[in-house]
């Protein structure tokens, strides 16, 4: 399970280099509109995730700037492990 959430980290990440990628002009002009709106929509779910969320994370002492930044990053692969350990 962890390899699996730490696959999930760097795969993640990785996706946001392409939206910057994509501002930068580096990809065609049709693959940077399209990946400058998923990364708009990652970016927004990965918003809403966090909201939903943060009351759980302050519960474990995880409301920092840095525990929400890296929650809009990567998601659950962030948060799900901090659960899981709270958990046991």
């Amino acid at each position: 399970m962890q390899a699996f959430l730490t696959l999930g980290k760097y795969l993640t990440l990785g996706f946001w280099v392409l939206p910057l990628l994509a501002l930068f002009g580096a990809l065609g002009e049709q693959w940077s509109q399209y990946m400058l709106w998923a990364g708009v929509f990652v970016f927004f779910a990965h918003l809403g995730e966090l909201l939903l969320v943060q009351g759980k994370l302050r519960a474990c002492g995880k409301a920092g700037i840095m525990d929400a930044v890296m929650v809009i990053l990567v998601g659950f692969f962030y948060w799900l492990p901090i659960f899981q350990q709270e958990k046991s």
